[in-house]
């Protein structure tokens, strides 16, 4: 009678470059944070928030009296650590206590992350994924409605925000405002706006302070 023969056996192939994880922040140097010993830190969640999570940080951030937040504050690293904080649920001392070369890495992973995928063309914004809000799908968003807008919205812009209790300053750099005047020149609520993912904050602020608007 023949010898069965058995299934050969498969072995991983050692050589094989490893797979990078997406938004998974591998520390140069373990970092220990309240006993416990940290390699990596897994900022992953960046694809579940919003815009409205980013309007959220830049108020705090004012009312801490943030002074580098108050211009462009997507470049900081007070709100890299917050969005950081946001997106791994550890606690913004985890960031806060983090060693220079450590929190540069979060900085940049966080600022990679806003800034990738195309800019609006043509004052349309293409979203990197499609979109649902009310149920009804979004893949891009027509913003030359901007053009028309009028002295009095953006008037109406800055008493919205203040409501919202953000001192109104330069508010070209404020995710609210823009999210209000976008509103206003599509006919959406802010809402639908504030209710984009977080990836579209920088070209959705962009677009709306674009200059060839007033050309």
């Amino acid at each position: 009678m023949a010898e069965e023969k058995k299934p050969a056996k498969a072995f991983a192939d050692e050589t094989a470059p490893k797979k990078k994880r997406v938004n998974v922040i591998e520390l140069r140097s373990p970092y220990r944070f309240e006993g416990v010993e940290y390699t990596e830190v897994d900022v992953s969640g960046l694809d579940t928030m919003t815009i409205n999570d980013a309007v959220r940080v830049q108020h705090r951030l004012f009312d801490e009296r943030e002074i580098a937040a108050s211009t462009l504050c997507e470049t900081t690293t007070a709100f890299a650590r917050e969005i950081a904080a946001k997106a791994s649920g550890l606690p913004v001392e985890f960031f806060k206590l983090a060693p220079r070369q450590m929190s540069r890495l979060v900085t940049r992973t966080v600022q990679a992350y806003l800034n990738a995928g195309e800019a609006a063309e043509n004052h349309v914004l293409t979203l990197e994924k499609p979109y649902y809000y009310n149920g009804e799908e979004h893949r891009e968003i027509d913003l030359s409605g901007i053009a028309e807008l009028t002295s009095m919205n953006e008037s109406a812009a800055e008493n919205m925000i203040a409501c919202e209790g953000f001192l109104v300053t330069e508010t070209s750099f404020n995710y609210l405002y823009a999210c209000c005047l976008a509103g206003m020149a599509t006919g959406k609520p802010k809402e639908f706006f504030t209710s984009l993912p977080l990836k579209e904050l920088l070209k959705l602020k962009n677009a709306v302070n674009d200059a060839g608007f007033f050309e």
